[in-house]
């Protein structure tokens, strides 16, 4: 269930009048205007609008993947502005996990095999580490899976080890772009009970981009982006 995050917690996340545009040909689109936003350790934070309203695009500032045009983005400490690549790739290896709407498993690696490799990446892989991969293919119902190549599973699945993916180097930070988009009630109920179960007893803090109502409704807080700007959307009754 939702809970409002303590306003003592640490901010994990900070946008200081964050701009950003794209060239649509000869015109230039404005997608985010001069963004102002705090995210606290273990907030749930939904992020809401329509299709092209800048969700992703904030989402990717948030991990490094693109820059502002204009304003700050700091990262658990880290002033994105000032870090080079291979800062920002430690960052995303070690400390921020990423789950898509479109799942991302390599196709030629089996479900664990998968798993394992952003351990290896981050050269975190060891009996330990392994031990807790498998210790999150069991939690997320895929342990008997653990052989099997991505086609092999349902969609529902496939969701399930990228999530298991996304949290097997244990990130402080989770930027999740609709998880549940490409999936049916049931199992898009599923991915978000995981996130309530696997998440919130950890304290990680989640940043979910969502189109979904029942998605943003396990969320802390929820936030509605419209021409370029955040605004809070009150919680439904």
């Amino acid at each position: 269930m939702p809970r409002s995050a303590s306003t003592n917690a640490e901010v994990v996340v900070k946008l200081d009048e964050v701009s950003k545009s794209y060239s649509d040909g000869a015109r230039q689109h404005q997608v985010l205007h001069s963004v102002r936003l705090e995210i606290r350790r273990g907030e749930f934070l939904a992020l809401v609008g329509r299709s092209g309203s800048g969700k992703s695009t904030l989402l990717n500032l948030i991990g490094g993947m693109d820059d502002p045009d204009a304003g700050r983005v700091h990262v658990l400490g880290l002033d994105l502005e000032r870090a080079d690549e291979t800062r920002r790739t430690e960052l995303r290896r070690t400390q921020l996990g990423f789950v898509f709407q479109f799942f991302n498993l390599l196709p030629t690696l089996t479900v664990e095999e998968n798993l394992l490799l952003p351990l290896e990446l981050a050269r975190k892989l060891d009996a330990s580490t392994r031990r807790r991969a498998l210790e999150l293919l069991d939690a997320v119902g895929l342990a008997a899976q653990r052989t099997s190549f991505p086609d092999r599973l349902s969609g529902g699945e496939q969701q399930r080890a990228a999530i298991a993916r996304a949290l097997v180097h244990d990130p402080e930070l989770v930027l999740a772009d609709e998880p549940t988009g490409n999936l049916d009630d049931e199992n898009a109920a599923n991915v978000l009970e995981l996130f309530e179960r696997l998440l919130r007893a950890s304290g990680k803090t989640l940043v979910l981009v969502t189109h979904s109502a029942a998605a943003a409704r396990v969320a802390d807080r929820t936030l509605e982006l419209r021409d370029g700007r955040l605004s809070e959307r009150s919680a439904a009754p």
